[in-house]
């Protein structure tokens, strides 16, 4: 037993079950997406039509002071729900949403020009960017009720609203 090559020890092997090739491929997919995942010190690039809703990160509403901490937790809590409700309205007229918690935006427009928003030089934790990929986009910051989003958008983008 001791003197078989490996060779022989190879070939005298039989398959189990199907080949790795699946799997490896699975996990080459599926690396390069988790190795470098965008934080929200990465500044994120939008184009064309969309409306980007934003806010802190968890870490940074973690670090706020206690008594601020629970605020902006109720702030969140209401943007998230009234956001969310606006993003229906959005899907139903076409218009992508996006959330996202990247400290910077950079938005292209139609003519070339970029235009750069910080959340740090903002005075609200919340917000919304409308941008339909030509025109000039337009901050609106702070929360309101989904009523309120919603006729921002509306007027930004020309649309009809059920009143």
């Amino acid at each position: 037993m001791w003197n078989r090559s490996i060779r022989e020890i190879r070939l005298s092997r039989k398959p189990q079950g199907r080949p790795r090739v699946p799997a490896l491929f699975l996990l080459l997919f599926f690396i390069p997406s988790f190795a470098s995942p965008q934080t929200a010190d990465d500044p994120l690039r939008i184009s064309g039509l969309r409306v980007l809703f934003f806010g802190p990160s968890r870490a940074e509403r973690d670090s706020l002071a206690r008594g601020e901490g629970l605020e902006i937790d109720d702030v969140m809590d209401d943007f998230n729900y009234y956001a969310g409700k606006a993003a229906v309205f959005l899907s139903r007229a076409g218009i992508p949403a996006e959330f996202t918690e990247s400290r910077v935006v950079i938005v292209k427009t139609g003519t070339a020009k970029f235009r750069t928003f910080d959340r740090r030089s903002i005075q609200e934790p919340v917000g919304m960017i409308l941008t339909d990929g030509v025109h000039e986009p337009r901050l609106v910051p702070g929360r309101g009720t989904d009523r309120d989003l919603i006729l921002e958008i509306s007027e930004y983008f020309h649309l009809a609203t059920a009143r």
